[in-house]
């Protein structure tokens, strides 16, 4: 992890610090146990496991816990996602529970910071460590919670080899008039159609045409 990034997982830590650690999970009462939700109360936040904190993370909202338990959490989700790109759930469904939690109606300095904190992610995923299917995930994950996802974009297009990654992701799918990553079936519509035009623009395409010498 850099040092912007490192810097920007500080900041979360410190814009949710005031959320108060929940004494108890609710949570479905057959599946509650293998949650692992002991764990997650009696262990200090930021030495929590990713293997502890996955199975909450990815069923949040859904069998377990609320938006306060959430955000408790979250500083610790977003780091363990931005420093392991296999863990689950991955970067589109953890935007998707924070759209869930209101993102929107949140303290101008959380959101300020998860902007900074994307804006960070998004600088090492142009760069030689990441490749075309994390590119895509990042870009997906932003499209849940910002309807205007240009700027990124733009920041993209000047990567040329990283647009032609991005685009090989999803080419079978561009081919039938649709991006390929399923979770854009629950992102901002308007994100959808942006990505959708930035692939058909005449700037794009002739990076990836000229890519492949045509």
């Amino acid at each position: 992890m850099n040092t912007d990034l490192q810097a920007v997982i500080e900041r979360l830590y410190v814009v949710f610090n005031d959320v108060p650690k929940p004494p108890v999970i609710e949570g479905c009462p057959c599946c509650i146990e293998r949650k692992g939700v002991d764990v997650l109360l009696n262990t200090p936040l930021r030495q929590i496991t990713p293997d502890q904190l996955s199975s909450y993370a990815f069923s949040v909202f859904n069998t377990v816990g609320c938006i306060e338990d959430f955000l408790y959490f979250l500083p610790r989700i977003l780091e363990i996602s931005a420093s392991d790109m296999s863990w689950s759930p991955g970067p589109e469904l953890v935007a998707a529970k924070m759209k869930t939690a209101g993102f929107h109606e949140w303290q101008e300095s959380r959101k300020a910071t998860v902007v900074s904190y994307y804006n960070a992610v998004l600088e090492i995923a142009l760069g030689p460590e990441l490749s075309g299917w994390e590119i895509d995930s990042w870009i997906c994950a932003l499209g849940h919670i910002f309807p205007d996802v240009s700027v990124f974009l733009e920041r993209l297009q000047k990567h040329p080899q990283k647009v032609v990654e991005y685009y090989e992701e999803n080419s079978d799918g561009l081919i039938k008039g649709r991006l390929t990553n399923s979770f854009w079936d629950e992102a901002s519509e308007s994100a959808y159609a942006q990505v959708m035009a930035w692939f058909k623009s005449e700037p794009v395409r002739n990076l990836i045409d000229a890519q492949y010498g045509l």
